[in-house]
């Protein structure tokens, strides 16, 4: 048994996953203490592994976290939890518990989960995308993680998407016109609070907007809604058009909570990759949903510690 991590902006989620069938035996989702100091943040990760961990004969910890993670595992940067930085994750985890660990990216975790087990079993090379708090994005190639020299390669999230966006105070210049500030669930509600002015009529009108009252307008037909998701897939479709023609796999698969909450927007996505893209490329690619939805960071976490069985090399796949 392994214990699977995966620690997003808003949401932490933990589970315990059996290698043998990679099921997952238990599973719990916990808040994350966004805003707390690495000092605070660090007791309250070993607090809830330590909780998660009672009663069970457990091997290894694999952790999937948001953000930017070297190759010894180490969080170099969270954009959405900018405090926590070189944080020596996987280090402070070994020497806090006495078996193997293994910390990556959050959308490398993913990714692996679904090559291996799910919507991308079939192929050696793709590209994952999980689109949720943010953009984030991932690479097999010869069916190993790609992460690149220092670890940030797939992070499709920071391409950049609008040249005409301009500097301004409080947003660092990376994030200046990155396709996460116009796709990630922030700018999704930003989207349709700025539809409601051009649809009155629209239910989104007389209640607070969040996803799930978007999630909700969009399968009722909603215009505002519906141009809203129309307006993030056809942005997201350009950002996909531009990171294929650098790789040329024939396989993306999109996950996430935002793909899980609007069943249409893999096809709406789809449908700008093929108007778009290269060609040679627009008519073969194929864009799948992801198998393993919301769980797949915590699977697949767990199975990259399986497969690296001891802690001095547990980084690498």
């Amino acid at each position: 048994m392994v214990l699977g991590v995966d620690i997003g902006a808003t949401r932490t989620k933990l589970g315990l996953v059996r290698l043998q069938d990679a099921q997952l035996v238990w599973r719990q989702i916990v808040p994350t203490p966004r805003e707390a100091t690495a000092e605070a943040f660090l007791a309250w990760l070993q607090r809830t592994i330590r909780e998660a961990l009672q009663g069970a004969a457990v091997e290894g910890i694999g952790i999937g976290i948001a953000g930017f993670v070297d190759p010894e595992g180490t969080l170099v940067h969270s954009p959405n939890m900018p405090q926590l930085q070189q944080l020596p994750l996987q280090r402070w985890l070994g020497e806090h518990f006495p078996f193997p660990v293994v910390v990556d990216n959050d959308a490398n975790v993913a990714a692996w989960a679904e090559y291996r087990l799910g919507a991308a079993q079939d192929v050696s090379e793709c590209l994952y995308v999980t689109v949720g708090t943010g953009v984030g994005g991932a690479l097999i190639l010869g069916g190993r993680l790609w992460r690149g020299v220092h670890g940030g390669a797939g992070e499709i999230g920071h391409v950049v998407v609008d040249l005409t966006a301009s500097e301004h105070a409080g947003v660092p210049p990376f994030r200046i016109g990155v396709l996460e500030e116009y796709v990630g669930q922030a700018a999704l509600l930003r989207c349709a609070q700025g539809m409601v002015a051009r649809y009155p009529d629209s239910v989104l009108a007389s209640r607070p907007i969040t996803l799930e009252a978007l999630a909700e307008a969009y399968g009722a037909g909603d215009e505002a809604a519906r141009e809203c998701l129309a307006w993030a897939a056809w942005v997201l479709g350009l950002g996909l058009v531009s990171a294929l023609a650098l790789v040329d796999v024939e396989v993306a698969v999109l996950g996430g909570g935002i793909v899980e909450a609007f069943p249409g927007f893999v096809p709406a996505v789809h449908a700008t990759v093929r108007h778009r893209a290269l060609p040679a490329l627009a008519n073969r690619v194929q864009l799948r949903s992801a198998q393993f939805g919301v769980w797949a960071g915590v699977l697949g976490a767990a199975l990259l510690v399986g497969e690296c069985p001891t802690s001095g090399d547990t980084h690498h796949a």
